[in-house]
């Protein structure tokens, strides 16, 4: 089975857990915390994925890393995750769990490409437009500079695009012309 499929199921499961106790927003920050300490300390990950470090420093090491932070249900799945030698999923697991959480309400994660730096307020203005157009209650945007754009922008919802960019104008105005349209 391969790693995503495993990392969905154990999001859905931690998901569900989280849901019936009424800690989904909890859970959630608590699994960005762990996330951001994986990325910032590649020691800790070293460590656990060292085959010459026993299980039991590898579970007390996860426990001084992260108790404190965060909370039983979320260690239990850590412990869980080092007992099977899944802890490599860790980072899925927590995309999977971000994306059923959205899904309950309604959110969608946007991308938007711009030739230049937008604004906070252009890209709020950017999620109030666009969250109707995608079927969702809201979106977050987060901006992305692409210096090939010339101007506009790119918005990419899902697997859907929609592109109000210069370069993208000029691509179907070249189109058109090489198939005889206006």
């Amino acid at each position: 089975m391969s790693n995503q499929a495993v990392a969905n199921r154990y999001a859905v499961a931690l998901f569900q857990l989280a849901q019936s106790k009424g800690t989904l927003e909890k859970t959630g920050e608590e699994l960005e915390i762990i996330q951001s300490v994986i990325k910032s300390t590649p020691e800790l990950v070293k460590t656990i994925n060292h085959p010459k470090v026993t299980l039991v420093t590898k579970k007390e090491l996860v426990r001084k890393s992260f108790s404190g932070q965060v909370g039983a249900d979320v260690l239990h799945t850590l412990l869980l995750l080092l007992e099977r030698q899944r802890f490599s999923i860790v980072s899925d697991l927590s995309k999977a769990f971000t994306k059923l959480h959205h899904d309950l309400l309604n959110i969608a994660d946007a991308m938007v490409y711009s030739a230049k730096p937008l604004t906070d307020e252009e890209l709020k203005q950017v999620e109030l437009v666009f969250a109707p157009k995608a079927g969702k209650s809201r979106l977050i945007a987060t901006n992305k500079v692409d210096k090939e754009l010339v101007g506009g922008v790119k918005i990419r919802i899902g697997d859907r695009i929609y592109d109000g960019s210069i370069k993208g104008q000029l691509n179907r105005l070249e189109r058109n012309l090489l198939a005889g349209n206006r």
